[in-house]
């Protein structure tokens, strides 16, 4: 290839090169085009274009995450599934999620806590539900933890009242010495989350109020 040469064009704005060889196109960031130590005019090696080729596949990949992030934003595992599943490769997508997560783009545990704390709010969610349901979304067991131990420790938690209001909401008429209707109560409530001990005490009181 000692006749073919780069022709290079920066787009300092956009922190992005494009780099032409051989009758291709490469699109790549400006970190990548400083790390490759191509100069306008030099002649193409074969070992540089396919650094080009995984440089290009990763700002594209970068992009379309990009796109992704712009409708709502994503724990790192789902981000991960969604660019696989629009073809980029492995080491394109690990490459643009380390990005993304170096520059603060990305980050399940803030995340995870505003999910856990809207799922509760929202839905009405005990504790086995709502891990669950964060685990169903992509969150690893650590972030998980850490979003139920600090909503627990937020003074707006207060799986009693949440308990209670499901109770009313569901089930307005319940009396406790009705065995057949309380049955199925406390496995509905169950469903949502909230262990036995909770949901008989919550029904017991039911009578006392």
């Amino acid at each position: 290839m000692m006749d073919a040469v780069y022709t290079v064009k920066l787009f300092k704005a956009d922190g992005e090169a494009l780099v032409s060889a051989v009758g291709e196109e490469y699109r790549i960031t400006m970190a990548d085009y400083m790390q490759s130590g191509i100069e306008d005019g030099a002649p193409v090696e074969d070992d540089v274009l396919a650094f080009l080729e995984a440089a290009a596949e990763k700002l594209a990949c970068i992009k379309k995450a990009f796109v992704y992030l712009s409708y709502r934003a994503l724990p790192v595992k789902k981000l991960k599934l969604k660019l696989k599943k629009a073809g980029f490769g492995g080491e394109a997508v690990e490459k643009a999620v380390e990005l993304l997560l170096k520059k603060g783009y990305l980050d399940d545990e803030s995340l995870c806590a505003e999910w856990a704390a809207f799922l509760h709010k929202s839905k009405l969610y005990g504790a086995s539900r709502l891990k669950k349901e964060l685990y169903a979304k992509g969150f690893n067991s650590d972030c998980i933890g850490g979003a139920l131990d600090g909503l627990v420790s937020d003074a707006a938690y207060r799986p009693e009242e949440a308990l209670n209001e499901l109770i009313l909401k569901k089930f307005p008429s319940l009396s406790p010495e009705d065995r057949e209707a309380r049955s199925k109560a406390v496995a509905y409530l169950y469903r949502f989350g909230y262990t036995y001990d909770e949901i008989n005490n919550a029904i017991s009181k039911l009578g006392r109020d």
